[in-house]
Parts: structure tokens; sequence; C-alpha cells
């Protein structure tokens, strides 16, 4: 059965100027999770974590988590809404290249304890040199993948091993690995992306997911490429599509709404009716979609009540 992510907007998501009235009350902090004695501060962690529950109450299996320079970090969003929501999987986008792997590992196997073993990575480097430079990341464009790939052996290295050794061009561990409660844990599914040939081979060999976002030129071929190149290593890459969504009951209001976001002309944009919206998904019948709008909250809502139905019926019925 296909599984539905909810995109957490971590950089913000034109919501409603109500919120913010919220701030100049006097009530605690509606999220429990933040000890924040100042009692008259409703933050944007407050919205994020009401958008998390709304997800998880409209039926949705996980929450993407991205990276965005300017937005909050991926890894503290999780941490604080991991306790908001009990059954979403969390998934959190980060760069191999802002740190440790082995810390990273760690920050890992810590988290799957706590959460009951939902998290998910979700790697990839910010394809702007300028961008990535002004992080304190000055890889090469032509060394990603190789730093991708060294990551993903030294973290995992560390979590399945004892004593572990490595000594990488960008990656180096010496006698490491995991004793005690942080021992014998899995590290959390990987998920990669891009739709370049070395993107692909890179996810034949080390993903679980691999992400191609709507409006990828020749999608089909794409995709029937990954998966012969993951069977030539005996192994299998699920499928998730990266989609924008615009939906009403009126396939008009949902193509204005599209229209006034200056969406309306982009390729990773599904705009439609409920039914529209419900259709195109099942026909596109990828094992994941990661979907994401403006004004997240009220439409998470809309699309777990009136779209995920009518594809997972349409699935039951298929089957």
């Amino acid at each position: 059965m296909t599984e539905f992510y909810w995109q957490l907007p971590t950089g913000g998501d034109n919501r409603s100027g109500a919120f913010d009235q919220l701030s100049r009350n006097t009530r605690p902090t509606p999220n429990a999770t933040i000890r924040d004695l100042r009692r008259n501060q409703f933050n944007n962690f407050d919205y994020l974590s009401q958008i998390a529950r709304a997800a998880e109450m409209a039926g949705f299996d996980g929450l993407s988590i991205p990276y965005d320079a300017e937005g909050e970090s991926a890894w503290i969003v999780a941490g604080a809404i991991a306790r908001e929501v009990r059954r979403p999987k969390l998934v959190i986008d980060f760069s191999p290249g802002l740190g440790s792997a082995v810390y990273a590992a760690k920050q890992a196997v810590t988290f799957q304890r706590y959460s009951g073993n939902r998290l998910g990575w979700a790697l990839a480097s910010n394809a702007d040199g300028a961008a990535r430079r002004a992080l304190g990341d000055f890889v090469n464009d032509a060394d990603l993948a190789a730093r991708l790939e060294e990551f993903l052996t030294v973290s995992k290295g560390v979590a399945s091993q004892a004593d572990f050794t490595f000594k990488g061009r960008f990656f180096e561990v010496l006698n490491g690995g995991f004793g005690g409660p942080l021992s014998g844990l899995d590290l959390p599914e990987i998920t990669l992306s891009g739709d370049s040939d070395e993107a692909l081979i890179l996810s034949a060999k080390h993903a679980d997911v691999h992400v191609f976002a709507l409006g990828t030129y020749d999608l089909e071929d794409r995709v029937a490429t990954l998966k012969a190149q993951a069977a030539e290593h005996s192994r299998t890459v699920r499928i998730a599509v990266k989609a924008r969504v615009f939906t009403h009951d009126d396939a008009a209001r949902a193509r204005l709404d599209a229209e006034r976001a200056s969406f309306s002309e982009d390729a990773d944009t599904l705009a439609g009716d409920f039914a529209g919206v419900a259709s195109e998904l099942a026909r596109l019948g990828a094992d994941r979609f990661i979907l994401f709008a403006p004004n997240s909250l009220e439409t998470a809502y809309r699309i777990g009540e009136h779209v995920l139905p009518l594809v997972r019926q349409s699935q039951r019925q298929a089957a």
C-alpha cells in the first residue's frame, strides 16, 4: 500500500496572521514539549506541532522535515514533535557535509531509542557551491557523491560494529563503534534523491527510498532504470514522488489557488479537485508520496480527509 508523507514548512508557509494574535495573550505555551516559561509566546514550533498533529489525525504515514537555509533545524524540529505525534515516521533532511558521520549515527540511534524507530534520513548536499561554502562546506561538486557514500559507510559501520575502522578521503574513524544501550540498533531508513545517472547509481547501491520530483523529465524511464540498477545489486529501492498540491472540491478553485501562488505552470505542482488529484496519484503508483502546500495546516487536513481515502480505496479495488 502506498505511503503518504506530509512535508512540514520549516521555512514558513504563509500562515495566517491570526496565529500571531495568540502571542499577545497570557495563556501558557500550547506545545507541551517546549518547557518555555514565557507565558505570552506562541511560536513557530507550536505551529509546526499543530501541523504534525493534523497530519497524524488525517491519516498520513509520516512527516518529511526539510532543510531550509533560513528555516528551523530539521533535527531540532524532529526532536520537538516526536513527542507530539506517536504514529508517523519522521524523515529529516540534512547534508552529510555538516558534521561527523559518527556523531550523526549516534544522534540517529539515540533518536530511534526514544521514538520507537521512527526516524528516517534524507541525505543531500546543496547543489549550489556558494550556498555550501556559506555553511562551511568546501567540497567540490565532483566529490559530493563520493562523500555521501563514505558518510553512509562510516555511519553504518559504527552503528553495526563494536570495533570499526575506516580511512577515506572525507571521513576517518579508528576503532569506533557503539556499546551499551546504543549498540545493535538499526540506522534510519536512507532516502536519497535526484534524477541524474550518478544519483541513480548511488541510490541503487545505498538507498532504501529514492525521491523523484513530480515534474522529473521521463519519470517512468528513470524509475525503471533505477529499479534495474538496484536489482543488479540484489536490492530493491522504494520509489517516492514529491509534489506540491492544490486541491478543493472544485477544480477551478484549486487551479486559481495555484495561479495566485505563482505555481500554476510549475511542473512539480498538482492542482485539481479531490477526485482528479486522487486519480493522478493512483495513476503514478509510487510507493510513497511526499506532499506539501502553502497554508500547510488546513491543506493537510483537507488532503487527508478527501484525497487519501480515494487513493487507498482505488488501490484496494485494484488489488
